[in-house]
């Protein structure tokens, strides 16, 4: 009885039956999984919307961080579309290549998130959402189509998601997630 409950106990503990935002590889969307610390912060790749889906689809779903995800990339793209996501609290951006118009997605973690707030990356999450909300539209629960497309260099983690009716999804489910920064780009 003992063992039982220490293991009730340590899975609280360790969040290991709910996550309080999202699901689904939840811990590697918002680096707080152990492997994040494999990712080299201070190496940035350079990178644009057709690259990331040129990548190869993964066979299968993963439940560690694969290969490219423990990479930071930087992209300039045009946001096309966002809104904020009722069953993760996440900020999805419709974003597209500047030559080819491909299509892809790209998530802000919610700062509001508790998995969130126990990463080391909190406080960049948090003025994230704060600069977006300032420089480009309070998301709501239902997409905000841009009539004029916004032009921003980003940079985040690369990730595979699967598919579950995501708009602007790239066929390979490569996205951006999280975002760790958004600058406007000036024409």
């Amino acid at each position: 009885m003992f063992k039982i409950f220490t293991l009730i106990i340590c899975c609280f503990a360790f969040n290991c039956y709910s996550q309080d935002c999202g699901e689904k590889r939840w811990d590697i969307k918002t680096l707080s999984d152990f492997d994040t610390s494999m990712i080299n912060f201070s190496n940035v790749v350079e990178t644009t919307v057709h690259k990331q889906v040129e990548l190869a689809k993964p066979t299968n779903e993963c439940t560690f961080r694969m290969r490219s995800e423990d990479t930071v990339y930087s992209l300039t793209c045009k946001v096309l579309a966002y809104k904020k996501q009722e069953d993760d609290k996440d900020m999805h951006l419709i974003i597209q290549d500047l030559k080819t118009g491909e299509m892809m997605v790209a998530e802000l973690p919610s700062s509001d998130c508790m998995s969130i707030k126990k990463t080391s990356r909190y406080q960049q999450i948090k003025s994230l959402d704060e600069w977006f909300v300032e420089n480009i539209g309070n998301p709501k629960f239902k997409y905000t189509y841009l009539q004029k497309p916004i032009l921003v260099h980003i940079t985040g983690v690369g990730f595979f998601d699967t598919e579950h009716g995501q708009k602007g999804m790239a066929n390979n489910g490569r996205e951006i997630h999280p975002v760790l920064s958004i600058k406007l780009v000036k024409k």
